[in-house]
């Protein structure tokens, strides 16, 4: 039988083969891996100001002026002036980076889709109670 680290790395596999498929069908090439991962952490964090991505990403601000430089010339993100304070700039996506969420929720319904034609129905809500469960582990939440 698999250890339980050998199956969640087969599954989190599973899903990133989904992602690279649906990406696939899409032209991202401009992106790095690493990039691409930085914009993931910027759509998580749901319109971060810069100093706020730098210190999610462990970075110094001035690197991650650049990042963002980068991404905003490409069309994936851009800055928007805070409706608060017009000081603050927050970072937003735009249309290519809208492309890239969309993507990712395509793959999420691809591995959902995959799981229930291969499960029964009561497996089915076995495996969502469990993983409601995994998800809301103390030890799991902490920072």
């Amino acid at each position: 039988m698999d250890s339980l680290k050998e199956t969640i790395t087969s599954f989190y596999d599973l899903f990133e083969k989904i992602l690279e498929e649906s990406s696939d069908q899409a032209d991202f090439s401009d992106l790095t891996h690493q990039q691409l991962q930085y914009m993931k952490v910027l759509v998580k964090m749901d319109n971060p100001t810069l100093s706020e991505l730098a210190k999610e990403l462990s970075l110094t601000k001035p690197t991650v002026t650049v990042l963002v430089n980068k991404l905003a010339e490409k069309g994936y993100i851009k800055r928007v002036q805070s409706d608060v304070d017009r000081r603050v700039m927050h970072l937003d996506l735009d249309s290519k980076g809208a492309k890239i969420t969309a993507l990712r929720e395509l793959a999420y319904e691809q591995l959902t889709e995959k799981i229930r034609s291969g499960l029964n129905y009561t497996e089915t809500v076995i495996l969502r109670e469990l993983l409601k469960k995994v998800v809301s582990l103390p030890a799991l939440n902490q920072e």
